[in-house]
């Protein structure tokens, strides 16, 4: 599997680009997502994929971004979360940027965005 070298993080019409140790990339049926990185690159397999977020450390930041989308959408479920119970990640380019507070509320969502259409978030 390649590694990617740089990666970009697109909002509205401004892109960064990040150094790849920063970068975690997420293979297809890969199901959970690492919070061992800032930056979470996941491509997505033909089916339907059940994603889970473990907790994370008070005041962590994750952006989470669908890089490849390989036919099936990922469905990301929280271990905690306040206000938000799942993101779907549909199509490439899907993106969400996570704050985690603590171990009672959780992770809470800083923003989405999507190339196609936004992140369907439940």
């Amino acid at each position: 599997m390649a590694r990617a070298t740089m990666f970009e993080v697109v909002h509205h019409a401004l892109t960064t680009t990040y150094p790849a140790d920063l970068v975690k990339d997420v293979a297809a049926d890969v199901l959970a997502i690492p919070v061992t990185h800032p930056l979470v690159s996941k491509t997505t397999g033909a089916d339907a994929e059940a994603l889970t977020l473990a907790n994370g450390l008070p005041g962590q930041s994750l952006i989470i971004t669908l890089a490849v989308d390989g036919g099936g959408t990922g469905t990301l479920t929280p271990a905690t979360s306040t206000f938000w119970s799942t993101i779907a990640f549909a199509d490439a380019g899907d993106q969400a940027t996570l704050l985690y507070i603590d171990d009672t509320l959780g992770w809470v969502i800083v923003g989405v965005f999507g190339l196609t259409a936004q992140p369907t978030v439940a």
